[in-house]
């Protein structure tokens, strides 16, 4: 769990899905849909920014922003209200940098289940895909395929529509360069350069 104090009345909390899923709730929809353990769960973050990150709420009321990103994980932003008859100063809020991911690594049970997730993407003429990033390869790394995108393009016109099909076919993995090497290095190459382009053209 990571706290981000964005400025006086503004807190981001990340909590990455293996995180959630060790709640007894499972998931985010699980998480909110009981509200009496979705307040004492935020009680406890709340406690826990009060003493990581030195943010108070002063029994103060407070709006929650749930989020969920591409690879799991959930953001929750907690802003802080303040009565508008109370003269406040304007504190300028942070600027936190987005991390951009560079590398993206998805895991299929199956060769079936990737040739899949190639046809998927050019009946919904996903394409382009040179655009999308520098190279996609498969490996087959610990009896799974094993899909690496690297030097990713964060404008790729179908970015979205990509990340949200994907997830239908494989399983998100990692998105740290460090681990992507080691497959590459452990695992064997299955198709190289570009694997959803010529998967694409050559099995249908």
């Amino acid at each position: 769990m990571k706290f981000e104090k964005l400025s006086e009345y503004k807190l981001r909390v990340t909590v990455s899905n293996d995180e959630l899923l060790d709640c007894p709730n499972g998931d985010l929809d699980n998480f909110m849909s009981d509200p009496s353990k979705a307040r004492r769960s935020f009680l406890e973050i709340l406690d826990k920014a009060e003493d990581e990150v030195g943010f108070h709420i002063d029994n103060s009321r407070v709006r929650i922003d749930a989020k969920s990103m591409f690879n799991g994980d959930f953001i929750f932003t907690i802003t802080k209200l303040i009565p508008k008859k109370k003269n406040i100063k304007k504190v300028k809020p942070l600027k936190v940098p987005l991390k951009k991911d560079d590398t993206l690594v998805y895991n299929f049970v199956d060769i079936e289940h990737f040739f899949n997730f190639c046809n998927f993407l050019k009946k919904q003429k996903i394409n382009r895909l040179r655009e999308f990033c520098k190279t996609i390869n498969l490996y087959k790394y610990n009896d799974k395929y094993v899909l690496i995108c690297s030097n990713i393009n964060p404008t790729y016109r179908y970015l979205g529509k990509l990340y949200s099909g994907i997830t239908e076919f494989g399983n998100f993995l990692t998105s740290q360069e460090s681990v992507a090497t080691m497959i590459k290095e452990r695992g064997e190459l299955v198709i190289g350069h570009n694997a959803i382009y010529i998967s694409q053209r050559n099995f249908k």
